[in-house]
């Protein structure tokens, strides 16, 4: 998320799960049935300041028999955190998201000094913003504690993959590895389709554009996040994420999904 503080592999497939969720001591899917898994998951309340327009509240997070809705309305969003912290893996989910310009709905890892004095901040994001269209906004920041902001972006059209997120339940995620990064889709025919790889700086005195520094590659257990939130207006927030109208807006998030390296 830009400028903000918000916060042998295992194949994962776009097969659901029979039960609601299920969880071991790293891997867990959560289907949402009736609502979110409170063993995985805390809603959060409080806001995060500007550019952020809006207070998370649990009551903006609406269940169904499977999947659950992050709402927003003028002043109010929502956000779930996974309880615990997690290392390298891959994060996927699926989900469908309004067109009300001015939001943002996520899915992302976070952890930074709020969750260890003297932690950098480390971030790897799946954002999708109205205001952008039909394009997914890919992300890595790091800060260290009082330090200078970085972020790596890459905002990538989904036309091209025949997907749009504001018609189809889109199946994304990405893959986070101690040196290499990798977003992915599926397509409407079941193919895993790369969306942009990411690498840690090989050491060879040349940052390409496609490496990130060492020293901000993140390495520090997270924890996973998914929210949906509006910006306030002012200079921040009319780049990112855009003006918004006082309208309200949805996410609905199909599940989210965990697996260990």
């Amino acid at each position: 998320m830009k400028n903000l503080i918000k916060a042998g592999a295992v194949a994962l497939s776009m097969a659901t799960l029979a039960c609601s969720s299920t969880a071991t001591a790293n891997y867990f899917k959560d289907d949402f049935s009736w609502g979110f898994d409170s063993s995985i998951w805390d809603a959060r309340s409080g806001s995060n300041g500007s550019p952020f327009g809006c207070t998370f509240d649990p009551a903006m997070i609406n269940p169904s028999s499977h999947g659950i809705t992050l709402s927003v309305a003028n002043g109010s969003c929502s956000e779930l955190q996974s309880k615990n912290f997690y290392g390298y893996g891959q994060i996927q989910g699926s989900l469908k998201t309004g067109n009300t310009v001015g939001t943002v709905s996520s899915i992302f890892t976070y952890t930074s000094w709020w969750d260890v004095p003297g932690r950098a901040w480390q971030e790897i994001d799946i954002e999708f913003l109205p205001s952008l269209g039909n394009v997914v906004h890919t992300n890595v920041i790091y800060q260290p504690q009082n330090g200078t902001y970085q972020s790596w972006e890459l905002d990538i059209d989904l036309t091209q993959f025949g997907l749009n997120i504001q018609q189809d339940l889109v199946t994304i995620g990405f893959d986070w590895g101690a040196n290499q990064i990798q977003w992915y889709v599926w397509d409407p025919a079941g193919t895993k389709r790369i969306l942009r790889t990411v690498y840690k700086d090989n050491g060879d005195g040349h940052i390409a554009n496609n490496e990130i520094p060492a020293y901000a590659w993140p390495v520090d257990t997270t924890k996973i996040m998914i929210n949906h939130w509006h910006g306030d207006n002012s200079q921040s927030g009319l780049y990112f994420p855009g003006q918004y109208s006082q309208q309200s807006a949805w996410a609905y998030y199909d599940y989210i999904e965990y697996a260990p390296h």
